[in-house]
């Protein structure tokens, strides 16, 4: 009588391998999801603080603790973001342009890790009559 043969092993060895090639692929869209979440709110923080560096006339302290409120709201520090902005003042419809800089470190499982830097750009008009 013959024994029929058991293919348990095989099963786990694709199993053990699928997980290997899925797991990367899961935290990648994972990774993303948050760089892009991420890159948003930056941007929106941005777009606020170059709108209020306009009502102001420019590079004030105000504008400054504005741009880190909202980067701290958002879950990035502002402490590790660098602020751009330029010119220092600005008369009534003169261009004011707000860069933020951070960086993401995205790390995938059985790939890589690497640094990502993410900008952001807003570009308004002056709304102080000098």
């Amino acid at each position: 009588m013959r024994l029929a043969a058991s293919d348990g092993g095989s099963a786990t060895l694709e199993t053990t391998l699928m997980i290997a090639v899925l797991l990367p692929v899961l935290f990648s869209i994972l990774q993303f999801g948050d760089a892009f979440h991420r890159w948003l709110a930056q941007d929106a923080a941005t777009a606020h603080a170059a709108r209020y560096a306009a009502q102001v006339g420019g590079d004030a302290p105000e504008v400054r603790a504005l741009l880190a409120r909202s980067l701290r709201d958002a879950g990035i520090d502002p402490d590790r973001a660098t602020v751009e902005i330029a010119p220092a003042q600005v008369g009534w419809r003169e261009p004011i342009r707000v860069t933020v800089t951070t960086g993401l470190t995205v790390a995938i499982p059985f790939a890589f890790t690497t640094a990502i830097p993410l900008r952001s750009t807003a570009t308004t008009r002056g709304e102080l009559a000098r």
